[in-house]
């Protein structure tokens, strides 16, 4: 009979460890991992490993799993067998039965769920080793499971914005920093069209405009730089910069045109994403750029400033008067 209860216990804490291990190396996710390797928490590096190649560690616990259980079940009922009447022997199984569920699966997977990080880590080196043992055999399992398994993307968009919502229900992410993490994922579906100033609105100087003639507009400019176009505004020729006609000014330079100290603007189609288009501000080291229409005409100017307001709102000084042109417009 004693020896019937030990193999019961056995069976049922050798299961549970498993189940628990299974659950907790599957809840803890990747990302998760890395943070806590980066902080060097100890066991971290192996769960990471795991997480890379998370199918050799499942296979190792889930083949463990089902021999300690299988082999565990049929000593239990020949043992019982021999200790009980024939006739007890389908209560005690369903008895036994019952309590594997319980406590080899259910509470064992619950809490590996809810301690899903201390778990991982405490046991991610025991379980790294144990897959390097049962190698052959999970490598005979993957033979016949290649052609089941379906490559999937970690994590999506919709899941991100999601996760984002529940740290900043939990605590752990600002609102801030959760609306700018929701506002990244529309990078890729605005255009410059969408946020660019307007042909209709834009100011821009001529180039051989004099500076003398410009002076009044430069004295109360807000704007730190100009488009400047030749004959007509969908002939945009380059920029200037507020601060260098000002010193040019400021030294007697008044009768030059505006044309001399013009520099080469950058030009993007309307349609060009702003994740992309924020990878070219960087890239080319400019602040503005022209938007052109299919037609190449003129469709507005768009600014680094313009993108970096879709991250974090509108960017005002004490010069602006309207938040946004473009609602003005409309």
């Amino acid at each position: 009979m004693f020896l019937l209860l030990l193999m019961t216990a056995l069976i049922v804490l050798l299961s549970g460890i498993f189940a628990m291990s299974e659950a907790s190396i599957f809840t803890i996710s990747g990302t998760k991992a890395e943070a806590l390797k980066n902080e060097k928490v100890s066991g971290a590096e192996s769960l990471l490993k795991i997480k890379n190649k998370i199918n050799k560690p499942i296979i190792t616990l889930v083949v463990l799993n089902n021999v300690v259980s299988i082999a565990g079940s049929i000593f239990v009922g020949f043992y019982s067998a021999k200790v009980f009447d024939h006739k007890f022997v389908g209560i005690i199984s369903a008895m036994i039965t019952i309590i594997i569920i319980l406590f080899a699966e259910i509470i064992p997977k619950t809490i590996g769920e809810r301690y899903s990080e201390k778990i991982s880590l405490t046991i991610s080196k025991p379980i790294l080793f144990l897959s390097n043992i049962f190698t052959p055999i999970v490598w005979f399992v993957e033979l016949f499971t290649k052609n089941f398994s379906d490559v999937r993307k970690i994590t999506s968009e919709e899941e991100l914005k999601i996760l984002s919502r529940m740290g900043h229900m939990e605590g752990s992410i600002e609102q801030d920093e959760r609306e700018i993490i929701e506002k990244v994922f529309t990078m890729n579906d605005l255009t410059a069209k969408d946020i660019m100033t307007p042909r209709t609105v834009m100011e821009a100087l001529e180039k051989d405009q004099l500076l003398d003639e410009i002076m009044p507009k430069l004295q109360n400019a807000p704007f730190s730089r100009y488009p400047v176009y030749e004959k007509n505004i969908d002939n945009i020729v380059g920029f200037v910069r507020t601060l260098n006609l000002l010193q040019a000014l400021n030294v007697g330079e008044n009768k030059k045109t505006v044309g001399f100290f013009t520099k080469k603007i950058l030009e993007v189609r309307e349609t060009v994403k702003l994740d992309i288009l924020l990878t070219i501000f960087q890239k080319t080291k400019n602040h503005i750029a022209v938007a052109k229409d299919e037609f190449g005409g003129t469709s507005g100017i768009v600014t680094l400033e313009d993108v970096l307001e879709q991250l974090v709102g509108e960017i005002m000084d004490e010069t602006d008067e309207v938040a946004d042109l473009r609602e003005m417009i409309k």
